[in-house]
């Protein structure tokens, strides 16, 4: 059985009187891809940011090795890293320029630093655009540099947040290699995505979320099989047809 890194303990987020997320229970294996699974306005991101301690739960637990994020956060921080949809570099600054800001940020030592940014920037395959002004990068190139300054710091644990989006098919294909590659330098991840394919190809766990709750919880085989489906794209058609809570 896989070690367990961090679990949902009968989580539930509100804000107000809207309720986002409705007693989810997940557990998150440790050195392994996951993905989460659900539609545009599902909760996915609401998820990922409770990992992160941006939310807290209204009420139940988020735990990292059984320990409570928010009442831990101070001590835990730094071992993960959030890659958003959006992006957080810098505009006005080069590909190097953001990779050494973030990494200051994450108190990464000087004299490690020079060396990590190297050996990201040829993983990320950015390493022929490191003067670059960030906002002159194509989509793609956007989207590695997000992924290097959010693994900077050598996180244990990185969150994605919709990494492929906006993406045409060659470079979602690198893309999927490039989070295979850092998953096999020992690197957990978590991550978003609406392209139920990509989760097939590259996922050891999936999650799907489902009006408000976490309906189904598994590898990509086990769900296929149980729903006696060849694709994701056919469990997530057969799940969302059914009738919504009120």
């Amino acid at each position: 059985m896989d070690d367990e890194l961090i679990s949902f303990n009968n989580v539930n987020k509100t804000f107000g009187k809207k309720v986002i997320l409705d007693s989810i229970n997940l557990s998150i294996p440790e050195g392994k891809i996951t993905g989460i699974i659900g539609a545009s306005g599902e909760g996915k991101t609401t998820i990922l940011k409770l990992i992160v301690d941006f939310y807290k739960p209204t009420s139940g637990q988020v735990s990292y090795s059984k320990r409570s994020i928010s009442k831990d956060i101070g001590n835990i921080k730094n071992l993960f890293g959030f890659a958003t949809e959006d992006g957080s570099f810098h505009d006005q600054l080069t590909v190097y320029e953001n990779i050494f800001h973030f990494g200051r940020l994450h108190h990464v030592p000087r004299k490690e630093l020079g060396e990590r940014i190297d050996e990201i920037l040829k993983i990320v395959g950015l390493e022929n655009a490191k003067n670059t002004l960030a906002r002159n990068l194509s989509m793609g190139m956007k989207k590695r540099l997000d992924v290097a300054i959010s693994w900077i710091h050598n996180p244990k644990i990185l969150i994605m947040d919709e990494p492929t989006a906006d993406l045409d098919p060659l470079l979602r294909s690198h893309m999927l290699d490039l989070i295979r590659k850092i998953n096999r330098q020992g690197t957990t991840i978590i991550l978003t995505t609406q392209l139920l394919g990509e989760m097939d190809k590259v996922c050891d766990k999936i999650a799907i979320l489902f009006d408000k709750s976490i309906v189904e919880s598994g590898t990509p085989s086990e769900i296929k099989n149980k729903y006696d489906s060849k694709e994701l794209d056919d469990v997530f058609n057969k799940i969302f047809s059914q009738e919504r809570k009120n």
